[in-house]
């Protein structure tokens, strides 16, 4: 679980409900429905205009993606398996004989492939090379989303103070209009406070922390293309081990090598 996910969005906005109660004398200002039906109900239309419903919905399956943070678990775990299968198959077991512990899709995938053994050597690494670019780019796709959605909210937002501009230039002629003035503007503004939250609070940094999972699931994936390549070529289960440690941080090898 990556907490510190919901932890900055959960501490961002306590920040803001802070601020707005210490330093406003009605705080229920901010509530004003027609400034947050224009920010969040502008964005949804205009994310329906730029992506199709079904790409919305699995937003939902990046966000959980995000949120689960397994990328470094995933890493180590897959790296053992490939010790282990290394070590097993150099001592003559069969490989589908070999139960592996990891639930990566794309390892399992790739299994399947070098158990198959239809293809050769540069063929299987065109293969998997093929699949990790695809993948990536289907994940940048994803991620581009919340970027693209980002530009939005702040867009409403100051749609809707302009709209509440304009009403209040209409009662400037009325007796009370000097007393109203202050008021209005303020109800006028929520609609741009709420767009630059949406959009710099929750949409932006979602998007930026999907580019960074997508990056880590890139490097898992190149992990397991190597590793399927070296167990093809009948490597040393040392220099299999040895090979994909490469793609730790030293912490990471070294906490590896503690518990061997």
């Amino acid at each position: 679980m990556n907490f510190s996910l919901p932890l900055g969005l959960f501490g961002g906005l306590a920040l803001m409900a802070l601020l707005t109660m210490s330093e406003m004398k009605n705080p229920l200002i901010m509530g004003n429905l027609h400034g947050i039906l224009m920010v969040f109900g502008g964005t949804f239309a205009a994310a329906l205009v730029c992506f199709p419903f079904n790409h919305l919905f699995n937003m939902f399956k990046v966000f959980y993606r995000a949120l689960s943070g397994k990328q470094r678990k995933d890493t180590l775990a897959i790296i053992g398996d490939f010790k282990t299968l290394a070590t097993k198959l150099s001592d003559g077991e069969a490989l589908n004989a070999i139960q592996v512990n990891s639930l990566n899709p794309f390892f399992k995938e790739s299994l399947k492939l070098l158990e198959e053994d239809t293809l050769s050597d540069d063929e299987l690494s065109e293969v998997l090379s093929k699949r990790i670019e695809i993948q990536h780019e289907f994940y940048r796709k994803e991620n581009n989303t919340f970027k693209v959605l980002g530009k939005f909210p702040p867009a409403f937002g100051l749609i809707g103070a302009t709209l509440g501009m304009i009403s209040l230039l209409q009662g400037l002629g009325s007796p009370d209009a000097f007393e109203k003035l202050g008021p209005s503007m303020s109800v006028a503004l929520t609609a741009t406070f709420w767009g630059l939250l949406l959009a710099n609070m929750v949409l932006i940094p979602i998007g930026e922390k999907l580019s960074l999972a997508s990056d880590q699931d890139l490097i898992i994936r190149r992990i397991v293309c190597d590793g399927i390549l070296l167990l093809k070529e009948k490597k040393h289960p040392i220099l299999v081990e040895e090979f994909l440690n490469s793609y730790l941080s030293p912490k990471d090898r070294n906490q590896v090598k503690s518990k061997a």
